[in-house]
Protein backbone atom coordinates (compact mmCIF):
# COMPACT_ATOMS: atom_id res chain seq x y z
CA UNK A 1 0.00 0.00 0.00
CA UNK A 2 1.31 3.45 -0.91
CA UNK A 3 1.51 5.59 2.20
CA UNK A 4 1.17 9.35 2.01
CA UNK A 5 1.68 11.96 4.71
CA UNK A 6 0.41 15.52 4.65
CA UNK A 7 3.27 17.81 5.66
CA UNK A 8 2.45 21.35 6.81
CA UNK A 9 5.73 23.26 7.02
CA UNK A 10 6.46 26.84 5.93
CA UNK A 11 10.23 26.35 5.84
CA UNK A 12 11.27 24.81 2.53
CA UNK A 13 14.56 23.70 4.04
CA UNK A 14 12.84 21.90 6.91
CA UNK A 15 10.28 20.45 4.54
CA UNK A 16 12.96 19.01 2.25
CA UNK A 17 14.72 17.41 5.21
CA UNK A 18 11.52 15.80 6.49
CA UNK A 19 10.41 14.70 3.02
CA UNK A 20 13.79 12.99 2.52
CA UNK A 21 13.37 11.18 5.85
CA UNK A 22 9.87 10.05 4.91
CA UNK A 23 11.05 8.86 1.51
CA UNK A 24 13.70 6.64 3.07
CA UNK A 25 10.96 5.22 5.28
CA UNK A 26 8.82 4.36 2.26
CA UNK A 27 6.40 7.27 2.59
CA UNK A 28 5.52 9.97 0.09
CA UNK A 29 4.58 13.47 1.21
CA UNK A 30 2.21 16.18 0.08
CA UNK A 31 3.82 19.43 1.17
CA UNK A 32 1.73 22.49 2.06
CA UNK A 33 3.16 25.81 3.18
CA UNK A 34 -0.04 27.31 4.63
CA UNK A 35 -2.85 26.10 6.87
CA UNK A 36 -5.35 27.02 4.18
CA UNK A 37 -3.59 24.92 1.55
CA UNK A 38 -3.32 22.00 3.97
CA UNK A 39 -7.05 22.07 4.72
CA UNK A 40 -7.92 22.30 1.03
CA UNK A 41 -5.63 19.35 0.33
CA UNK A 42 -7.31 17.23 3.01
CA UNK A 43 -10.70 17.99 1.50
CA UNK A 44 -9.55 16.71 -1.89
CA UNK A 45 -7.26 13.73 -1.30
CA UNK A 46 -6.81 10.92 1.21
CA UNK A 47 -3.66 10.72 3.30
CA UNK A 48 -2.51 8.26 5.94
CA UNK A 49 -0.90 10.65 8.44
CA UNK A 50 -0.60 14.37 9.17
CA UNK A 51 2.65 16.04 10.18
CA UNK A 52 1.87 19.64 11.13
CA UNK A 53 4.17 22.44 12.22
CA UNK A 54 2.72 24.52 15.06
CA UNK A 55 3.85 27.96 13.93
CA UNK A 56 3.21 28.55 10.23
CA UNK A 57 3.91 32.11 9.17
CA UNK A 58 1.92 34.32 11.54
CA UNK A 59 -0.56 31.55 12.31
CA UNK A 60 -0.79 29.01 15.12
CA UNK A 61 -1.85 25.57 13.90
CA UNK A 62 -3.10 24.65 17.39
CA UNK A 63 -6.07 26.95 16.82
CA UNK A 64 -7.02 24.87 13.78
CA UNK A 65 -6.58 21.34 15.14
CA UNK A 66 -10.36 20.77 15.35
CA UNK A 67 -10.66 21.69 11.68
CA UNK A 68 -7.95 19.22 10.71
CA UNK A 69 -9.64 16.57 12.83
CA UNK A 70 -12.99 17.14 11.15
CA UNK A 71 -11.40 16.81 7.72
CA UNK A 72 -9.48 13.64 8.62
CA UNK A 73 -11.00 12.20 11.82
CA UNK A 74 -9.29 8.81 11.68
CA UNK A 75 -5.83 9.90 10.56
CA UNK A 76 -2.91 10.00 13.04
CA UNK A 77 -1.86 13.59 13.73
CA UNK A 78 1.67 14.64 14.63
CA UNK A 79 2.40 18.17 15.77
CA UNK A 80 5.97 19.47 15.63
CA UNK A 81 7.55 22.66 16.90
CA UNK A 82 10.83 24.40 17.58
CA UNK A 83 8.99 27.04 19.60
CA UNK A 84 8.86 30.70 18.70
CA UNK A 85 10.00 34.10 19.89
CA UNK A 86 6.58 34.55 21.48
CA UNK A 87 6.76 31.73 24.03
CA UNK A 88 9.10 29.10 25.48
CA UNK A 89 9.20 25.80 23.63
CA UNK A 90 8.06 23.81 26.68
CA UNK A 91 4.97 26.00 26.88
CA UNK A 92 4.27 25.31 23.21
CA UNK A 93 4.78 21.57 23.69
CA UNK A 94 2.36 21.53 26.63
CA UNK A 95 -0.26 23.40 24.60
CA UNK A 96 0.23 20.98 21.71
CA UNK A 97 -0.30 17.96 23.97
CA UNK A 98 -3.57 19.41 25.24
CA UNK A 99 -5.01 19.43 21.71
CA UNK A 100 -5.22 15.65 21.67
CA UNK A 101 -2.62 15.18 18.94
CA UNK A 102 -1.38 11.61 18.70
CA UNK A 103 2.27 12.63 18.78
CA UNK A 104 4.15 15.82 19.62
CA UNK A 105 7.67 16.22 18.25
CA UNK A 106 10.25 18.71 19.42
CA UNK A 107 12.26 20.09 16.49
CA UNK A 108 14.84 19.41 15.36
CA UNK A 109 14.31 15.64 15.46
CA UNK A 110 16.34 12.91 13.82
CA UNK A 111 15.28 10.14 11.47
CA UNK A 112 15.53 7.47 14.17
CA UNK A 113 12.87 9.24 16.24
CA UNK A 114 10.63 9.74 13.22
CA UNK A 115 11.00 6.05 12.34
CA UNK A 116 9.94 5.07 15.86
CA UNK A 117 6.87 7.29 15.63
CA UNK A 118 5.82 5.98 12.23
CA UNK A 119 6.45 2.39 13.30
CA UNK A 120 4.08 2.98 16.20
CA UNK A 121 1.33 4.32 13.96
CA UNK A 122 1.70 1.60 11.27
CA UNK A 123 -1.11 -0.58 12.70
CA UNK A 124 -3.44 2.44 12.60
CA UNK A 125 -2.54 3.04 8.96
CA UNK A 126 -3.13 -0.62 8.13
CA UNK A 127 -6.67 -0.69 9.53
CA UNK A 128 -7.54 2.82 8.36
CA UNK A 129 -8.41 4.23 11.76
CA UNK A 130 -6.80 5.14 15.05
CA UNK A 131 -6.66 2.53 17.77
CA UNK A 132 -7.44 3.59 21.31
CA UNK A 133 -4.19 4.47 23.05
CA UNK A 134 -3.53 3.17 26.56
CA UNK A 135 -0.66 4.26 28.79
CA UNK A 136 0.48 1.85 31.52
CA UNK A 137 2.56 3.37 34.34
CA UNK A 138 4.02 1.02 36.93
CA UNK A 139 7.49 0.45 38.35
CA UNK A 140 6.86 -3.31 38.23
CA UNK A 141 8.04 -4.81 34.93
CA UNK A 142 5.76 -7.80 35.55
CA UNK A 143 2.64 -5.66 35.86
CA UNK A 144 3.64 -3.65 32.78
CA UNK A 145 4.13 -6.84 30.78
CA UNK A 146 0.80 -8.35 31.88
CA UNK A 147 -1.12 -5.15 31.12
CA UNK A 148 0.66 -4.58 27.81
CA UNK A 149 -0.12 -8.09 26.59
CA UNK A 150 -3.74 -7.80 27.65
CA UNK A 151 -4.29 -4.45 25.95
CA UNK A 152 -2.37 -5.34 22.79
CA UNK A 153 -4.31 -8.59 22.51
CA UNK A 154 -7.55 -6.60 22.71
CA UNK A 155 -6.47 -4.32 19.84
CA UNK A 156 -5.26 -1.28 21.76
CA UNK A 157 -2.16 0.77 21.08
CA UNK A 158 -0.05 0.54 24.24
CA UNK A 159 2.71 2.70 25.70
CA UNK A 160 4.47 1.81 28.94
CA UNK A 161 6.52 3.76 31.48
CA UNK A 162 8.18 2.66 34.71
CA UNK A 163 7.71 6.05 36.38
CA UNK A 164 5.72 9.24 36.10
CA UNK A 165 8.88 11.04 35.06
CA UNK A 166 9.35 8.71 32.10
CA UNK A 167 5.69 9.00 31.13
CA UNK A 168 5.78 12.78 31.01
CA UNK A 169 9.07 12.96 29.11
CA UNK A 170 8.23 10.37 26.44
CA UNK A 171 7.21 12.07 23.19
CA UNK A 172 5.13 9.02 22.27
CA UNK A 173 2.85 9.81 25.23
CA UNK A 174 1.68 13.19 24.00
CA UNK A 175 -1.93 12.05 24.06
CA UNK A 176 -3.69 8.96 25.36
CA UNK A 177 -7.28 7.79 25.72
CA UNK A 178 -6.79 5.87 28.95
CA UNK A 179 -4.12 5.66 31.65
CA UNK A 180 -3.62 2.66 33.93
CA UNK A 181 -1.49 3.91 36.82
CA UNK A 182 -0.01 2.45 39.98
CA UNK A 183 -0.47 4.46 43.17
CA UNK A 184 2.84 3.87 44.94
CA UNK A 185 5.97 4.43 42.84
CA UNK A 186 9.38 6.03 43.39
CA UNK A 187 9.94 9.61 42.28
CA UNK A 188 6.92 11.80 41.65
CA UNK A 189 4.62 8.92 42.57
CA UNK A 190 1.14 8.01 41.48
CA UNK A 191 -0.92 10.53 43.44
CA UNK A 192 0.85 13.63 42.15
CA UNK A 193 1.18 12.15 38.67
CA UNK A 194 -2.48 11.23 38.37
CA UNK A 195 -3.51 14.67 39.55
CA UNK A 196 -1.27 16.18 36.86
CA UNK A 197 -2.73 13.90 34.20
CA UNK A 198 -6.31 14.87 35.03
CA UNK A 199 -5.34 18.53 35.04
CA UNK A 200 -3.42 18.41 31.75
CA UNK A 201 -5.67 15.93 29.94
CA UNK A 202 -9.07 16.19 31.68
CA UNK A 203 -10.79 14.00 29.09
CA UNK A 204 -8.43 11.05 29.49
CA UNK A 205 -9.87 8.10 31.38
CA UNK A 206 -7.81 7.13 34.41
CA UNK A 207 -7.72 3.78 36.20
CA UNK A 208 -5.73 3.61 39.42
CA UNK A 209 -4.32 0.29 40.62
CA UNK A 210 -2.77 -0.71 43.92
CA UNK A 211 -1.91 -3.60 46.20
CA UNK A 212 -1.49 -1.22 49.12
CA UNK A 213 1.77 -0.23 50.79
CA UNK A 214 3.10 -3.08 52.93
CA UNK A 215 1.09 -2.95 56.16
CA UNK A 216 0.86 0.83 56.25
CA UNK A 217 -1.90 1.47 53.72
CA UNK A 218 -4.49 -1.03 52.50
CA UNK A 219 -5.30 -1.36 48.82
CA UNK A 220 -8.84 -0.20 49.56
CA UNK A 221 -7.68 2.99 51.31
CA UNK A 222 -5.18 3.76 48.55
CA UNK A 223 -7.73 3.31 45.78
CA UNK A 224 -10.39 5.31 47.62
CA UNK A 225 -7.91 8.18 47.91
CA UNK A 226 -7.44 8.23 44.14
CA UNK A 227 -11.14 8.90 43.64
CA UNK A 228 -10.65 12.25 45.33
CA UNK A 229 -7.99 13.27 42.80
CA UNK A 230 -10.11 12.36 39.81
CA UNK A 231 -9.49 8.68 39.03
CA UNK A 232 -12.41 7.35 36.99
CA UNK A 233 -12.08 3.75 38.15
CA UNK A 234 -9.96 1.53 40.38
CA UNK A 235 -8.64 -2.01 40.18
CA UNK A 236 -6.86 -4.04 42.85
CA UNK A 237 -3.61 -5.86 42.18
CA UNK A 238 -3.24 -8.63 41.30
CA UNK A 239 -5.96 -8.34 38.68
CA UNK A 240 -7.35 -10.63 36.01
CA UNK A 241 -6.56 -9.53 32.45
CA UNK A 242 -10.15 -10.04 31.35
CA UNK A 243 -11.42 -7.83 34.17
CA UNK A 244 -8.94 -5.12 33.19
CA UNK A 245 -10.03 -5.12 29.55
CA UNK A 246 -13.73 -5.17 30.49
CA UNK A 247 -13.29 -2.20 32.84
CA UNK A 248 -11.23 -0.27 30.30
CA UNK A 249 -13.71 -0.86 27.49
CA UNK A 250 -16.59 0.28 29.69
CA UNK A 251 -14.81 3.53 30.59
CA UNK A 252 -13.93 4.30 26.99
CA UNK A 253 -17.48 3.56 25.85
CA UNK A 254 -18.86 5.99 28.45
CA UNK A 255 -16.39 8.65 27.37
CA UNK A 256 -17.22 8.31 23.67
Amino acid sequence: MDKTALLLEDSKTQANIIIAMLSRMGWSAVHCETIRDACETLSQISVHAMLLDVFVGDHNTLLHVDRFRSLAPHIPMMLMTAGSSREAIEETLTSARKTGADYVLKKPFNEALLRDVFASLSPDVAIGKKRKHVLVIDDSSTIRMIAQRAYAGAGYRVSCADSMEEAFSNVDIAHVDLVLCDVFMPGMGGFKGMRTIKTTWPKVQLISMSAGLDEQVSDNDALNATRRIGADAQIRKPFDAEDLIELSAALLDMAA
